[in-house]
């Protein structure tokens, strides 16, 4: 009996060993010699203000989805147990699949309804040359966003930051893991994640090749219209506001471009959607850059040119889903999820754009520098369950311990606007202002995250895009976190949005590092 106990301990102690040198792996600190504090331009460059010159370029990032699969009771979730069966179009005996992001697991893709895409921009008043690239992406990490900024920078183009952003889409391939076959299983595709950030720096290379001298235009849509985004966590507060830079030729004043930023999940065509597709997105940027376009006719003309959204604050949970849209070129509303409801909002925030050009106040910048604050920092893992997903590589990303993981916050002003990138899905009060102390929260107290974001920076146009250079999951004031009974503004159980946070320190880190940016970007304009 002593023998096959001690037998036994010895399983047991090399499979606690198994799992500890299995965890060290795939936590391991990817980059442990990362420091990123960088002011631009750098002391003693010429103060001159020139000129800017801006370049813009999209790139598809759609798979090629070869292998389909039978959804035999219609629940879209691949579960072979329940008849589900796929197609081997390749015949290798393999389900060749790329998991949708979002929602649920077990969701791969049917096939591709609309391209996805990198849009890139970048500026360069010839001291700094700062691009950005945006992805139709759930979300990227930050060792991921690191590779990109190295295959910009081994290309020699000369690109002092680069700043990579995702849209948060939930209508394509996962590049974090949570969403594959099962929760114990990645859903990032290795080759896919590679074409990815081959794609992104293909974006920035040909924005770079496509500069050219140009003006700049900015102005803001105060708000949009109440159907097209709703904050399903209570307090009521969204960041519905629109933040928009035209760019022009500065020689022929033709329009080439647009970048506009604004808050809301793209999800709009639901979790029963199959299909790869870049949501509402796809049909408002087609619509600036083609028109308005109904059975081949066209309601309204675009202007050319690329468009490129970022997204807001989304946190607390901004989204259509449970919105009645209207759309007016069919005099329809569409309440159910799916594609005609992310083409009415789709297009109602194209026209939105569109009419405003023609009608909206525009502030023009003829000439401008470029300034840049950027920051790497520590955030504290108090989330047991993104601890595990790391252990088990099923969160696809690198920490800097057990309980800590490097993230950035950047600043980037031109001119009256004001750049900020937060990384993560920031709760609308912590931008805009609105923080209360609800009845039952986790933390009461005076809130620490004060003054709003927003009401710190100095820009005229001050935008504030979230999923910047790295998706850490949602951010909250402190004293918003309710994990503990009696739960707040008397709900009967514990509202969504903790599970999907690093902890209740996630708001005041993220607010008190964005504070320090912003202090030090006024100092270097004194």
């Amino acid at each position: 009996m002593k023998k096959v106990l001690l037998i036994i301990l010895a399983v047991f102690i090399v499979i606690i060993l198994g799992f500890v040198g299995m965890a060290l792996y795939h936590m391991q600190d990817r980059n442990p010699d990362y420091n990123l504090d960088i002011s631009l331009p750098d002391k003693g460059a010429d103060s001159d203000i020139g000129i800017l010159r801006v370049g813009l370029a999209k790139v598809p990032i759609t798979p090629d989805i070869v292998d389909t699969w039978v959804d035999a009771d219609s629940n879209a979730r691949y579960e072979p147990d329940k008849g589900d069966t796929f197609i081997d179009n390749n015949g290798n005996g393999e389900f060749d699949a790329y998991w949708l992001a979002g929602f649920h697991n077990k969701r791969p893709a049917m096939g591709v309804h609309d391209d996805i895409w990198a849009r890139a921009i970048v500026w360069d008043d010839g001291q700094s040359r700062i691009a950005m690239v945006a992805l139709d992406a759930i979300g990227l990490f930050h060792d991921d966003v690191l590779d990109i900024r190295r295959m910009v920078e081994n290309a020699g183009l000369r690109i002092d930051h680069v700043i990579v952003l995702s849209t948060h889409n939930h209508e394509v391939p996962d590049l974090m893991g949570l969403w594959g076959r099962g929760i114990f299983k990645s859903g990032v595709n290795d080759a896919y994640m590679q074409f990815v950030k081959e794609r992104a720096f293909m974006a920035i290379h040909q924005a770079v090749m496509a500069s050219r001298p140009a003006i700049l235009k900015l102005s803001r849509i105060d708000s949009t219209g109440s159907d097209l985004v709703r904050d399903s966590r209570l307090p009521k507060i969204l960041d519905n506001a629109m933040y928009l830079m035209q760019i022009f030729d500065a020689e022929s004043m033709e329009p080439y471009g647009i970048l506009m930023n604004w808050g809301n999940h793209p999800e709009t065509t639901g979790s029963d959607n199959l299909m790869i597709t870049a949501d509402f997105p796809h049909y408002w940027l087609k619509g600036i850059e083609e028109g308005i376009i109904y059975d081949d006719e066209i309601k309204q003309a675009g202007i050319g040119g690329t468009a490129i959204f970022v997204n807001g604050a989304i946190g607390g949970l901004m989204t259509s889903l449970r919105s009645k849209i209207y759309d007016p070129w069919l005099n329809k509303h569409f309440k159910a999820s799916g594609f005609e409801k992310a083409r009415a909002q789709g297009h109602r925030l194209a026209k939105l754009v569109l009419d405003h050009m023609e009608q909206g106040s525009w502030e023009t910048v003829e000439k401008a520098s470029l300034k840049l604050r950027a920051k790497s920092f520590l955030f504290d893992v108090d989330n047991f369950i993104f601890k595990i997903g790391g252990a088990l590589g099923v969160l696809d990303r690198g920490f800097v311990s057990f309980g800590q993981l490097r993230s950035e916050i950047d600043l980037l002003t031109i001119g009256p606007a004001w750049i900020l990138t937060i990384p993560g899905e920031i709760n609308p009060e912590l931008v805009n202002g609105g923080i209360e102390v609800p009845d039952g929260a986790d933390f009461p107290g005076d809130p620490v995250e004060v003054p709003a974001m927003r009401q710190m920076m100095r820009g005229r146009y001050n935008f504030v895009i979230g999923l910047g250079n790295d998706e850490i999951g949602y951010i909250m004031p402190k004293t918003h976190w309710d994990v503990e009974e009696p739960f707040t503004y008397g709900y009967q159980k514990r509202p969504y949005g903790e599970i999907n946070s690093l902890g209740p320190e996630t708001g005041p880190t993220t607010h008190r590092e964005a504070k320090d940016i912003i202090e030090d970007m006024l100092r270097m304009g004194e």
